[in-house]
């Protein structure tokens, strides 16, 4: 993160300019795997209590859509947007889900999720930093709770994985907390462009109406 953290294949990163034109473009991408056991020697940034406020918060397709576009619309996040209120329904009750919302006084900055597995292990499966608030130094704290959060409750290791699309810096970053290189995988991706990343965000917003306009009839 510290300009951004921002992780997944579908996922920080210091602004860039998306195309505008609309058909996707093929790209190829690497995907970096890494992981922190509890045992290993950390470097978690200190001081996010005093600078920070950070709430876990009741998992909602709407909000958790919300972030993850603001998160991650510049860096062309795109698995989540043309997913169903069923599909949000399904994420929810069956992956071990946690979400939490960062505050900095009464502005919310950023977000992280987290999903607890078999054999002890927790995913950061995103986090980032809402992107005018890229470079304010936040990005090193929100990773170093969302580290904390996954130990203090019982995780015997913590991983993550970033791509090529993300920050210059993020990779660095991850290593600096104590993270380690497990895997990396290079692959060709389709990547939408601009037009096609708007299209499926308005999308998102005409599912919600046509699945909660019903509300004005009761």
């Amino acid at each position: 993160m510290p300009v951004l953290y921002s992780l997944s294949e579908e996922g920080p990163a210091r602004h860039r300019t998306i195309k505008k034109s609309s058909p996707s473009t093929m790209e190829k991408i690497t995907t970096t795997w890494l992981e922190l056991k509890a045992d290993d020697r950390m470097s978690l940034k200190e001081g996010f209590a005093e600078k920070m406020e950070i709430r876990q918060v009741e998992n909602d397709a709407f909000i958790n859509f919300v972030m993850f576009a603001g998160v991650g619309l510049p860096w062309r996040w795109y698995s989540r947007l043309e997913w169903t209120q069923a599909e949000w329904d399904d994420y929810f009750s069956r992956e071990d889900v946690r979400t939490y919302l960062a505050f900095e006084g009464r502005k919310l900055v950023g977000y992280y999720e987290l999903i607890s597995g078999k054999g002890g292990g927790t995913e950061i499966k995103f986090i980032g930093l809402l992107p005018r608030y890229m470079g304010s130094g936040l990005g090193g704290m929100l990773l170093s709770h969302a580290v904390k959060s996954a130990l203090d409750s019982g995780a015997v290791w913590v991983w993550l994985h970033t791509c090529t699309n993300d920050s210059e810096t993020a990779l660095a970053n991850y290593l600096s907390r104590g993270f380690r290189i497990v895997r990396k995988e290079e692959k060709m991706e389709d990547a939408p462009g601009r037009d096609e990343l708007i299209r499926k965000v308005a999308g998102f917003f005409e599912r919600y109406y046509d699945h909660y306009s019903t509300l004005r009839a009761r």
